[in-house]
Parts: structure tokens; sequence; C-alpha cells
């Protein structure tokens, strides 16, 4: 059974404020792309890759520039990527920085993967490496590429002060757009249609403490914390369900439109859901009862907005929907959960 690639839907977040100050319609390219708008909301949404990569290649058309990775992963907000500071006011060092930086990557994204090694041909000398979900042929493929490297960079840069280059760039892109390029990656090397994404630097730098905290800036990253309900995240029903949770906002997703953003057809999905004993709807119903129950610890939410949360439009719907699963109303719910 092949798995599902998914990604943490706030990763977007910074080519949507470079859209919007260009004054590009994202909402729309969003729907065109199959991705959920209010999801942007929940720090928790997890969606296709493919879909994000669909919107990526939208957007590098609709702003008519080659180099919109790089600008985006020039305005991501990088304090929630670096750990906090250490006991007694000391900064983490930056093989701690990185391996932090790895572990939020590949706890919001699936089929990634990130590591550092020694570079066996270059004497003191180490790789940061990225692979990401797709192959060079994907038409976000290079954008993609550009985000990460300017993620990668500007890690650093917290030790080594903005000047630091590293001494060689990869990309497996057979091209990149050298002005941008020099702009973030200063005199570094820079070598195109390589096997891995990687940047190259001297292996001491891994030994330093970071000099400075990053800033807060203007757009976060809203990291995925909750905790996985699933020890195999490429199980078709985890990803399933993760999906529906993202798109409850906007209403209610069809079997149609959830087996295309799970990459499979109708009957497929709905024979992988019989061979564990369940249905699209029951998945359904059970997202959103797991979310409404969620969203009723919060006492400041008020009953009528949860129902809007989960697509109902009707408050007394919601109401009927929620006594069915639990027996009783989310109002008397809620009281109950207060004793």
């Amino acid at each position: 059974m092949s798995s599902i690639s998914t990604v943490n839907i706030g990763w977007l977040n910074p080519f949507l404020e470079i859209l919007d100050e260009a004054g590009i319609d994202s909402a729309e390219l969003l729907q065109v792309a199959d991705l959920p708008i209010l999801s942007f909301d929940d720090g928790s949404a997890m969606v296709p890759t493919a879909k994000v990569y669909d919107f990526v290649a939208l957007a590098n058309k609709a702003s008519g520039t080659n180099d919109l990775g790089f600008q985006a992963g020039s305005c991501l907000d990088m304090s929630l990527l670096v750990p906090k500071t250490g006991g007694l006011g000391r900064r983490p060092g930056v093989l701690t920085a990185l391996e932090h930086f790895i572990h939020v990557a590949l706890k919001s994204s699936s089929k990634v993967d990130m590591w550092i090694e020694t570079e066996p041909d270059k004497e003191g000398m180490v790789g940061f490496h990225y692979q990401g979900s797709f192959d060079s042929e994907n038409l976000a493929f290079s954008t993609v590429e550009q985000y990460m490297v300017a993620l990668m960079v500007r890690l650093l840069r917290y030790s080594k002060g903005r000047a630091w280059c590293p001494t060689l760039v990869n990309f497996r892109a057979a091209s990149v757009p050298i002005r941008s390029a020099r702009k973030l990656l200063g005199h570094a090397e820079i070598r195109c249609g390589e096997k891995t994404t990687s940047l190259i630097f001297p292996a001491d730098c891994l030994h330093e403490a970071l000099e400075q905290d990053p800033p807060a800036e203007s757009i976060a990253l809203r990291r995925h914390d909750r905790a996985r309900s699933s020890r195999n995240e490429g199980e078709l029903v985890y990803i399933l369900r993760r999906t529906l949770g993202a798109y409850l906002p906007d209403g209610s997703m069809n079997i149609k439109l959830a087996a295309r953003l799970c990459g499979v057809s109708v009957r497929t999905l709905q024979r992988r859901l019989s061979e564990r004993g369940t249905s699209y709807s029951e998945q359904l119903e059970g997202v959103r009862c797991a979310t409404a129950v969620r969203l009723l610890e919060d006492s400041k939410k008020r009953v009528t907005d949860i129902g809007r949360e989960l697509g109902y439009r009707d408050p007394a719907i919601f109401t009927r929907a929620f006594r069915r699963w639990t027996g009783v109303a989310p109002s008397e719910y809620r009281r109950r959960r207060k004793r």
C-alpha cells in the first residue's frame, strides 16, 4: 500500500503574504488547488503535499517571478524553528539548532528527509541535506527547493552572522535565478542538477553557539504539536482523517474530493476503508465528533461558532448531530465536563 505525502499547511503562510502584498488573490489560487482556506487558523492542519505543490505552481505563474521560493524563505518567522535558549541564558549550539530544525520539518511533513553528514571527499566539511517529496519534473519543484535552501542558510546565519555563506550549495534543479541566488548565497559555489539539495560548510561551525536568537517576524509557521493518532503516518485512514479535519470549516467534503486529495480513486478509498471495517461517512462523522469535543473544552467558544467550524451553518443541525454522537446536546456536554 503506497503512502500519501502530507504537509502542515502553515508552511504556505509566506507565499500567501507575498501574493497578498502583490495584489494577487491567494484565496482563488487556494480554491483552484483544492486547499482549505479556513484551515490556516488550525496549527495542526495537514494537507496533501501534491496540493501544496499545485498551489505553489499556480503562485509562480500568477506572480510572474522565478525566485518566489527565495522570497518566501527570506520572510518566514524562524523563531519557531530554533530551540529555546538553554539554561543560565546560554544559547543552544549550532548542531542542536540544526537537529531541532530537522525535527520540526520532519514532524510537519511526511515523505521528506533531512540530515547532516560528514563529506567523505571534502576534509573538514559537513553537508546539510534536504530531500523533498517530488522530483525535479514537478512544476513547483524549483520554488520549493529555493524555499528550503533559504531557510537552511538563514538558520546557520544566526551563528555566523548575516554575511556568512556556505562553501558550496547543491541544487537538484537544472538551474536557479542566479541574481537572486547570489543575493542569498553570496560568494558560495553554486551547482545545479545534483543528486540532493545540500549546503556544504566547515564542520567547526557545528561546535559553535548561536550568536543571536531569531527575532519574531511578521509570518509565523504554525507548528503541528498535536499528538499523532497513528504510528503509521502513511495509513490511508490516518491521511483521510487529517485531510477531513482540515476541510471541515469549508463544509461537507464529498467522497470524490476526499479521494482525489488522498491520491486514490473513490473505489480504492471505499475498498480500503471497508477492509478496516469502516466507511467514508463513519470517518467523516468521527472526525466531526472528535473535533467538536475538543473545541467544547474551550469555554470561550460559543456552541454556534463551533458548529460553523465543523461546517454546519444551522446550529440546530449541529445540535442534533452532536446528540446523535454523544447522547447529549453540546451545551449539556460542556456543563457535565465542568463538574
